[in-house]
């Protein structure tokens, strides 16, 4: 398995591509059309099966209808997506016109696709803040930064549940997981439990 990071949009979010060895991949928060990505794709022969969505604040999908358009797949995110996805008020797009199409709900646990991947909901940032882990790498959004935690002065955000979501959800996952973030550098998820001053 193989991925790649992209770093784009107006707060430099974190995009990601993961593919494996039959050149299947999938996008992670499709956060803003990037030509380099698109090369990417083309360059390596990548065939994109879907795009999931940790959360639907504006800067993680502000290139969400580009790139489902673009490759003609399917959008996953949490099933607590479905009601605010696209109120201005809890995905912050006053100042973009945005539209967020999702096209398969999860709930809490649910392992999809061929590359078996679980989702998690880790609310705290958002409402329908979720992580997806596969082997032992977890996508958490802007759930846990190296050494810091998301915002959780947003609407739906909750410092509380974020704590939570941290300690008692991913903290009693099995073994040690990198941590792939929404934003900035990865970090591995022992660290976080043993060092994050937000968290402990």
């Amino acid at each position: 398995m193989e991925i790649k990071r992209f770093i784009a949009g107006p707060v430099s979010t974190n995009m990601y591509i993961v593919s494996d060895e039959n050149n299947r991949a999938f996008i992670v928060d499709a956060a803003y059309p990037v030509k380099k990505l698109e090369n990417y794709v083309e360059q390596n022969d990548l065939d994109i099966q879907f795009i999931i969505q940790t959360h639907s604040h504006f800067d993680h999908v502000l290139g969400l209808k580009y790139y489902k358009d673009l490759y003609q797949v399917d959008v996953y995110a949490s099933e607590d997506s479905r009601d605010i996805a696209n109120d201005p008020d809890y995905n912050l797009a006053y100042d973009y016109d945005v539209y967020v199409p999702i096209d398969r709900y999860l709930k809490d646990n649910e392992v999809f696709s061929d590359f078996e991947i679980e989702a998690i909901k880790t609310p705290g940032h958002t409402l329908d803040s979720m992580s997806y882990k596969i082997n032992d790498i977890i996508f958490v959004g802007d759930t846990l930064f190296k050494l810091s935690v998301g915002r959780t002065d947003l609407p739906g955000g909750n410092y509380l549940q974020i704590v939570n979501s941290i300690k008692n959800k991913l903290g009693s996952l099995d073994g040690d997981y990198q941590i792939l973030p929404g934003h900035g550098d990865y970090t591995s998820l022992k660290y976080e439990l043993q060092n994050n001053p937000f968290i402990n």
